[in-house]
């Protein structure tokens, strides 16, 4: 071998250790570094002319394992959806409080019906009444405070949403960026492995808010993709955008991707996983479903209450009576059946006039004076009747209906009755309990929805009127916003307009009419309809469509916000109807009296009442009890709050064995590096041996 070729090949060994050792000294600098991976230097051999001409440092690259970073990217995100969710419904339990608890939203229903029954014993006195209106006031109270702050957990994940999406659309900005500098760095020879290091740890972190997955290109651009396919950056990014709805109980805005451009589309549909995932599945969804069992419950309370109370009677009669606001117009149907009893009494509780109403055959009979009138089949008419009855002489009281409140006054006491066997309905509901006219809950908008309307009925809504209805698909993806117009005379002709398919939302679900004059939206499989504006009105009520039949969401979620205890009631505690009438009895027997708890033993019944509830989410349709509805309802947020913080554990530590995996792989080990150092160290040192050892070859030659 020439002296020559010993020298270069020692200086080749020399240049090869240095950057070796080069190499390693910023592994080790790194080595506590975030996202930082572990750069590895490549030899080859030198060949001149066949033969071994020393070495050459081939490349320095780093030791990423492209497998292992989508694997905890993946783990990333699940981890990301499961802990916002885990979060946030833990939060919404904490709202109930604990079930054994003595300050709790269940204990309150419990101490409605506790205090009934101290009255059910004690119906005359004062302090007991109190107690009862006490606890009334604290139980619906308590319901308003969680619905609130169920809405109120809501809008922070819908604020949190806007605040992910923007801190995304930043991270895809600044990964597009990298894309170009590597790109650059690698066109020109240059070490990109600083620009990839960072460039790796936005995907990590973006990772964590969506979806993602990775396609490296021989250039060094990374494309970046959600795993349904929705292209993020390639050498450009796409564009997030928000916009947020903070109006209570609004519906959400959608995640808009490259707003004003030919490929605009909404985003939250290509979303299976991330922290905005989570986030968007707790606000559309567990909220929603919670928030709508809270108000089914709130509104079952207050319905079954009122219609326990409709037909009791106080100590003394009440002789002013003002019913809700029914949404009713005079010219509407009556539409009830049966009978029902309305009764005048004097200050000792006898009765001094009966007026016997037969809904059927559209008669009102009376005793003291005898007579018999007719009335026509309209709110209107049948309250015309009802006042030139209680006007006969000697005039006892009068009627009247307006802005679809009807009002009855006595001259003595005013009790209500249903007749054994024949008993009043419109709607499931009697006379007094539809027209809210002895409440002890109140509200200004109706409890229930079953308004017993029929389809050939007038509508009665003020034209101009529409009411905007939302479609959206299983993945939140907004399909259609459709104003529904005010058209045609009749229910029948509003309806068939929303089922139209150019002027409704005919081609994704279907509305009709229920037996109890409620409509229904029947969505088809994959979407659901909600309305979401409502400029309707039906004369001078104030209500609209989606008021009388609970359309939106607001109608079931807000209602707790809407029930207190009527004001009357609590101005005078003896209001609160514990009695009950005996409408049988002649004119001149004494119905009414002091110290009866027929009604509060009434009251206390209601928590066994079986009725039906309707399908919240968070809870299926059911036909069950009060107490049995709000057992469920407590283990339901239970179990989803369980649920979700067991998703939230296991996918922790999926990531966190996903983590460690690619740190082994990809991460600087100090040992392993000065193990490194050592060998390179003796290479460099070999090297220079060879070149002395070559150089004094060279002075000896010189010497001859």
């Amino acid at each position: 071998m020439l002296v020559g070729s010993i020298f270069s090949n020692a200086l080749s060994g020399l240049h090869a250790s240095q950057t070796a050792l080069g190499v390693i000294s910023q592994n080790v600098a790194n080595a506590n570094t975030p996202g930082y991976v572990r750069a590895q230097t490549n030899f080859t051999p030198q060949v001149v002319a066949g033969g071994g001409a020393g070495v050459e440092v081939e490349s320095i690259t780093r030791a990423a394992d492209r497998f292992l970073a989508a694997a905890q990217r993946v783990a990333g995100a699940a981890n990301g959806a499961a802990g916002v969710r885990a979060e946030l419904l833990d939060r919404t339990q904490l709202l109930f409080g604990d079930p054994n608890g003595t300050q709790t939203l269940f204990s309150r229903v419990d101490d409605i019906y506790t205090s009934l029954q101290s009255a059910a014993l004690s119906p005359l006195s004062s302090v007991v009444r109190r107690s009862a209106i006490g606890a009334l006031q604290d139980t619906f109270s308590e319901l308003s405070r969680v619905a609130q702050s169920i809405e109120d957990l809501r809008l922070e994940a819908d604020q949190r949403v806007s605040e992910s999406v923007a801190r995304a659309d930043g991270l895809l900005q600044r990964i597009a960026d990298l894309n170009g500098e590597v790109a650059l760095t690698k066109k020109s020879g240059g070490d990109s492995s600083g620009a990839e290091n960072a460039r790796d740890l936005l995907i990590d972190e973006v990772s964590t808010l969506i979806d993602v997955r990775t396609t490296p290109h021989a250039d060094g651009v990374v494309e970046l993709r959600t795993n349904s396919g929705g292209l993020l950056v390639g050498t450009t990014a796409s564009r997030l955008a928000y916009t947020q709805n903070a109006t209570t109980y609004g519906p959400p805005g959608a995640i808009i991707i490259n707003q004003g451009l030919p490929t605009e589309g909404q985003f939250g549909s290509m979303l299976s996983g991330g922290l905005i995932k989570g986030l968007m599945q707790v606000r559309d969804v567990d909220l929603p479903g919670i928030a709508d069992s809270v108000g089914a419950l709130a509104g079952a309370l207050a319905d079954e209450l009122n219609r326990a109370h409709a037909t009791n009677v106080a100590d003394p009669p009440a002789s002013h009576l003002v019913g809700r606001n029914t949404g009713l117009l005079a010219a509407d149907a009556l539409n009830f059946t049966g009978q029902t009893v309305i009764g005048i009494v004097d200050s000792n509780g006898a009765l001094t006039r009966r007026m016997t109403v037969d809904f059927d055959a559209g008669t009102i009979t009376t005793e003291n004076p005898a007579d018999t009138r007719n009335f026509t089949q309209t709110v209107g008419g049948f309250t015309t009747t009802l006042n030139a009855v209680l006007q006969l002489a000697p005039a006892q009281g009068a009627a009247t209906f307006a802005n679809g409140v009807m009002t009855l006054d006595g001259s003595g006491g005013i009790v209500l009755g249903e007749v054994d066997g024949d008993p009043s309905a419109r709607a499931g509901r009697g006379f007094a309990h539809f027209f809210g006219l002895n409440d002890i809950i109140r509200s200004d908008k109706p409890i229930f929805t079953a308004a017993g309307v029929s389809a050939t009925d007038a509508h009665g809504l003020a034209g101009g009127g529409a009411v905007t209805f939302r479609v959206t698909d299983a993945a939140g993806r907004v399909v259609l916003d459709r104003n529904v117009t005010v058209t045609g005379a009749t229910w029948a002709d509003f309806i068939a307009q929303m089922n139209s398919t150019t002027n409704g939302f005919g081609q994704y679900g279907v509305a009709s009419l229920n037996s109890d004059g409620a409509i229904s939206i029947a969505p088809g499989a994959g979407y659901s309809i909600t309305a979401t504006s409502d400029t309707t009105q039906r004369g001078a009520t104030t209500l609209g469509v989606t008021d009388l039949f609970g359309l939106s969401r607001s109608s079931l979620a807000a209602l707790p916000h809407d029930l207190a205890v009527d004001e009357r009631i609590v101005a005078s505690p003896y209001l609160l109807a514990f009695g009950k009438p005996d409408l049988t009895a002649g004119v001149g027997a004494r119905i009414a009296e002091s110290g009866d708890a027929r009604g509060a033993q009434a009251l206390i019944d209601t928590r066994n009442t079986q009725r039906s509830f309707p399908g919240t989410g968070a809870l299926s349709a059911q036909t069950t009890s009060l107490d049995a509805y709000t057992s469920r309802l407590a283990g339901e947020a239970a179990r989803l709050a369980d649920n979700a913080a067991k998703s939230e554990a296991g996918a922790t530590a999926v990531l966190s064995a996903a983590t460690e995996r690619r740190t082994q792989t990809e991460g600087v080990s100090l040992d392993e590096e000065l193990v490194r150092m050592t060998q390179f160290q003796q290479s460099y040192a070999a090297a220079s041996r060879l070149i002395q050892a070559a150089q004094e070859m060279l002075d000896t030659l010189l010497a001859i």
